[in-house]
This record gives C-alpha cells, structure tokens and sequence, in this order.
C-alpha cells in the first residue's frame, strides 16, 4: 500500500525550531533520502579560505565533461564568494574527520581562515586559485559556468561548474567498491524523520556511512537476474 501525499504541509507538522519549514521543504524530512556530505572551499574578499559543510549536491557528465552541480542559500559567504571568484572546490571528506566537519560551521568569521581554523590541512590546487582540503580523500576544483534560482520565488540557487581538476588518494585507488568504500567512508546527512502521516518526529539530523556493498552483477558485468534466465 502507498500512501499518496498532497503538496502542501499537513498542520499536525509542528517545527522544533524556528523557521524550520521555511528553510527547508517539510518533503525533505518525510522523504528522507541521505545525500553523500562534502565541504565546499571558496575563497572570500580577503584571501583567507571559506569551508561551507553541504549535502545538496552531485556529479554527472559526459565524455570529458564532468560537472559539479550544488545548491547554495543566497547570502551566504559561499554564494559571494563564488560570484566573485568565479570558482569552488569540492572536497569529501572521511567519517574520522567529521569533528573538524562540523567545526566549519562555528569557525566562520570573516578574518578566519575556516579550513586551518577547523583543524584541517590546506592543500594549493592546480587549476583554480581556491585551496583544496589535504585531508580529503576526492577534490575536485570546479570553475562557475552558470547559475539560477531554484525556482522563482527560492532563496536557494543552484551553481553549475565544470571540473577542471581531480585529485584521488592512493588508499582508494582501487576498482574494488567494497575496498573503496571501506577506506574512503563517505559520510551521509540523514534527515531527522517525520512521520508523514501524524507528524511524529525522531529527532535530529544525524550522519551514517556505508558499510555493506551488495554484488548484484556477475564478473562479466551482467545482472545475476539475466543469468538465471
């Protein structure tokens, strides 16, 4: 059985804190899919680094062509500096360094320079000005290629970059998932889960990895399913 749920937000959902369904759609808590979490790296006005914690982001491309496409709230020091600079960074992060993940959040002054503020390691890129986080284990340098609103109304926009650089850790150069995902432990945001149907809430966000990798293709690369038939 499926239930089918109507666009606008039942009255039984109650915020636990303030503005929370005007920030952030009340489906994003209902449906509750993890998005993969990553720092995004800016330069701001004065040259220090910005460390913006995300989970509204993905990769995807073609041939050469490989884009990075992320969501960023207007106003926000990564917003102006991305404007400015015309660039980011992307960087993914392992689990053991979630404590200086979220340290990003508070370290956010202007005259603060958010990676070294947070504990981590800056690392010069290659093809863009912005540094890259040494501690990561996938950077990708993006240069801006467009921009827009979410929709017409939204505080939100979306910014499209061309990756113009990747750089890999030798201890997940590997073409086994279960061995890459094991060393890299990509962390996911889990949304605080709301019942959709009376409104009861779990609790705060929180974060997981994955640890089981399920084989569902035989070693010829086709699905078991095709060779049972």
């Amino acid at each position: 059985m499926k239930h089918e749920l109507e666009m606008t937000k039942p009255d039984y959902l109650i915020e636990d804190w303030p503005d929370k369904y005007n920030e952030f759609s009340w489906l994003e808590y209902v449906v509750s899919v993890p998005n993969s979490m990553f720092l995004v790296s800016t330069l701001k006005a004065n040259g220090n680094a910005n460390a913006n914690l995300q989970s509204w982001g993905l990769l995807l491309g073609e041939e050469d062509e490989y884009w990075s496409l992320i969501a960023i709230k207007k106003g926000q020091h990564t917003y102006e500096n991305i404007l400015r600079e015309r660039e980011w960074c992307i960087n993914y992060p392992s689990y053991k360094d979630y404590p200086k993940c979220f340290e990003t959040i508070y370290s956010n002054g202007t005259s603060v320079d958010e990676i070294i503020k947070s504990g981590f390691e800056i690392e010069k890129s290659r093809t863009i000005k912005t540094p890259r986080i040494k501690e990561s284990l996938i950077n990708l340098e993006c240069k801006l290629k467009w921009k827009k609103p979410l929709y017409d109304r939204s505080n939100w926009y979306l910014f499209a970059g061309k990756v113009t650089h990747v750089a890999i850790d030798d201890s997940i150069i590997t073409s086994d998932p279960k061995e890459r995902i094991k060393n890299l432990q990509l962390m996911y945001n889990i949304r605080g889960t709301v019942n959709p149907l009376n409104g009861d809430f779990y609790g705060p966000n929180s974060i997981g990895i994955i640890d089981t990798v399920v084989k569902i293709f035989e070693d010829d690369g086709q699905p078991k399913e095709w060779k049972r038939k």
